[in-house]
């Protein structure tokens, strides 16, 4: 038994760097068209403008919506820019942070959110104790 067993290693899966730099040229083509025209490039427009198929296209979108570098949208050319929020917001959670924009809060990885948004306010019924059930004082005549 002349040979030593390896050790197994594992590394993260890393993207080819012909796909990451097709990445990024696909992110760079739609962020030029959506300055000059206003509204998303088809699947097709960037094919033909990056010579490839809408397969490879559709793979390096899918990718890019997935890392938050682009949204998908409802539409025909359902693709938008991320607003500097939104990349705050991802940039945070893949650091870690819970952050629900909805709620208008956020915590540190593996703590619960401290900020709550506004309180809701239960005032006792004035009118109960001094009239009828609107508030009313009645007829003392």
């Amino acid at each position: 038994m002349g040979h030593s067993p390896r050790s197994k290693v594992c590394t993260p899966v890393r993207l080819a760097p012909e796909m990451a730099s097709f990445r990024l040229l696909v992110l760079a083509f739609v962020r030029d068209y959506i300055q000059t025209y206003s509204v998303s490039p088809s699947q097709n427009e960037i094919a033909n403008a990056l010579g490839t198929t809408r397969t490879r296209v559709r793979d390096a979108l899918r990718s890019l919506v997935k890392d938050g570098l682009l949204l998908k949208v409802a539409g025909e050319r359902g693709l938008k820019l991320p607003s500097m929020r939104d990349e705050a917001v991802r940039q945070l959670r893949e650091l870690g942070w819970t952050v629900d924009p909805r709620a208008s809060s956020i915590a540190p990885p593996g703590q619960v959110s401290t900020l709550h948004g506004p309180p809701d306010l239960d005032y006792p019924d004035r009118g109960a104790a001094s009239g009828d059930q609107d508030g009313n004082q009645g007829d003392r005549g």
